[in-house]
């Protein structure tokens, strides 16, 4: 019975350590260094060495591990002024440009390419900075994209136009944009707002060339044409005959056709320059300044053939030698819609 006691005793017992009921400056001094252990700040000597030697070891790998990355990371950038690493075949891009479309969108409707138009419309206030949905609107962000190209240099220098029409060389600065090109579209409205009381609007969209650095394009020629006439089944007769019958064949050419049957009988459209292509002397993008040049689609809405409401759904192609045109990826080629909509009546009394 005394033993079971003494058990019950013992079980019930909490050991406690040596040193449990240290308070305030004593325990701190234990902190710093205990003479019973020989610890200092809860460590001994030798276990500070083991942790140290661990440490040191551990991030001098770590060290090792991010220089090497770093170097491997040094090797992909370019040296000064030489343009990206990998350029074309080697990089994502390619050397099949995308092409692109002007005016573009609000800022809210970015990722669309849907013109809503007023089908007869001569207000001049813009709304909301060009960032509304009013014709005019159009004709201010197109005006906004025009000044990039006013006052740009290359080394403090500005532009120039170049005559001759020939590739840029290493080094060379890039040609002015030749605006007179644009014809009737260089000028403010760009055609979305009437000058006129009466009679439809005749919208300018302008279509260029995403930039490719260093890509020289080969012209495509009338030779190619018919010695690979399956490969230019979707060309228009238009554009063909053009090509046929062009004294100056060095331009990359830009074609515009409806997408569907519907399209095709109410678009009519006339290109600035007539020649509808881009001369090869704005090649290749070499970095500084640059002004992307330009092809202008008029989209003639005459009244008796364009429908009020109906979707009009326009596809634009780049041709020259190599070009691959893909509708999923837009590669070679975009699509953009217009719908004209009747002009809401404004109030006399208003």
């Amino acid at each position: 019975m005394g033993q079971a006691e003494e058990n019950l005793r013992l079980g019930g017992t909490a050991i406690k350590p040596k040193g449990w009921d240290r308070t305030g400056m004593e325990a701190f001094k234990f902190l710093l260094y205990n003479p019973d252990t020989g610890e200092i700040l809860t460590r001994t000597p030798l276990s500070w060495l083991k942790i140290t030697v661990f440490y040191i070891t551990y991030y001098c790998f770590l060290a090792g591990f991010w220089a090497a990355c770093l170097m491997v990371f040094f090797l992909t950038i370019p040296e000064a002024e030489v343009g990206p690493k990998w350029q074309q075949d080697w990089g994502l891009i390619g050397k099949n440009p995308g092409v692109g479309i002007r005016p573009g969108p609000p800022d809210e409707m970015i990722d669309s390419q849907m013109f809503f138009l007023k089908k007869s419309d001569n207000n001049m206030e813009s709304s909301e900075g060009g960032e509304g949905h009013l014709n005019i609107d159009y004709a201010v962000r197109m005006e906004d994209n025009f000044k990039k190209y006013d006052n740009i240099a290359d080394g403090g220098h500005p532009l120039e136009l170049c005559e001759e029409n020939t590739l840029r060389k290493e080094g060379e600065p890039a040609c002015k944009f030749d605006m007179a090109q644009l014809g009737d579209c260089q000028n403010f409205p760009y055609g979305f707002v009437n000058e006129e009381e009466e009679g439809n609007i005749n919208p300018c969209i302008f279509l260029k060339l995403n930039k490719i650095y260093g890509w020289e394009p080969t012209p495509l020629t009338w030779e190619t044409i018919e010695k690979y006439p399956s490969d230019y089944e979707d060309m228009t007769d238009e554009l063909k005959e053009l090509i046929k019958n062009t004294d100056e064949p060095d331009q990359i050419w830009m074609d515009c056709k409806g997408r569907y049957a519907a399209d095709k009988e109410v678009l009519d459209m006339d290109f600035f320059p007539e020649s509808q292509g881009i001369p090869i002397k704005y090649f290749p993008f070499q970095g500084g300044k640059y002004e992307p040049p330009l092809v202008a689609v008029r989209l003639n809405m005459n009244q008796d053939n364009t429908p009020t409401g109906q979707l009009i759904h326009v596809q634009c192609k780049a041709w020259f030698e190599g070009v691959k045109h893909a509708n999923r990826e837009k590669a070679g080629m975009v699509m953009f819609e217009v719908i004209l909509n009747e002009i809401e009546p404004r109030c006399a009394e208003c």
